[in-house]
């Protein structure tokens, strides 16, 4: 049985991801030699590879951030409407007690 990992471990995941990012792009861009006109087009290209890296993250980590936010608040609304629907039957069955009550009442009073 698969296990799926929930929208706060990728969060995690990503926000690790993204911070890695930065060692990763201090070490690699400073590793490149920036020389000549093709060692610049190289430079340019991983500074490049690396910030499209980052930016998808970026959107990868704020799209499961609003997933979790939907599933919190898909749960608040399951558990508010199965309180209000327990609420509901709790007020009609006090509502049916007490109008026996009353019929009661009325039918010894004749």
């Amino acid at each position: 049985m698969k296990k799926r990992l929930s929208y706060r471990v990728w969060m995690a995941i990503l926000l690790g991801a993204l911070i890695a990012l930065i060692p990763l792009r201090v070490v690699v861009l400073n590793a490149l030699p920036r020389e000549t006109a093709d060692e610049k087009r190289l430079w340019l290209l991983a500074a490049s590879v690396l910030l499209v890296a980052a930016v998808a993250l970026l959107f990868a980590l704020i799209w499961v951030a609003l997933k979790d936010i939907q599933q919190i608040a898909e749960q608040y609304r399951r558990a508010h409407r199965a309180a209000f629907e327990e609420m509901t039957e709790q007020i009609r069955a006090d509502y049916r007690k007490r109008r026996e009550r009353e019929q009661g009442g009325k039918n010894g009073a004749e």
